[in-house]
């Protein structure tokens, strides 16, 4: 969801807040205010972007499994890495791609 457009958005929001604390005035503010606006629909335009994407693949005919796997992708990106710490390939280097690995 974050792409670079989101990023630049709320990192101008974030340094303009920044510069409203070190001087408040009313135009400091209303500089934060319109970049908020900004940041905020940045990050609503990116979420419909991805909500629409994640629907067309639901939709589609591979779509049966894709929740699925959407459910395992958290759960593989918070294995632990030690169990495959023994699996060496064929020139003895460690195995850290869990398809070679299971192969092995």
């Amino acid at each position: 969801l974050c792409t670079d457009d989101v990023k630049a958005k709320v990192r101008e929001k974030k340094s303009l807040y920044h510069v409203f604390l070190g001087d408040e005035t009313a135009e400091n503010w209303q500089k934060y205010q319109n970049a908020k606006k900004a940041a905020k629909k940045a990050v609503a335009i990116a979420k419909a972007t991805h909500y629409s994407d994640v629907n067309e693949k639901l939709g589609a005919h591979d779509g049966e499994r894709y929740p699925y796997r959407l459910a395992k992708d958290p759960h593989r990106q918070n294995e632990d890495i030690e169990k495959f710490f023994s699996i060496n390939d064929e020139d003895g280097h460690l195995l850290t791609d869990r398809k070679k690995a299971l192969k092995q």
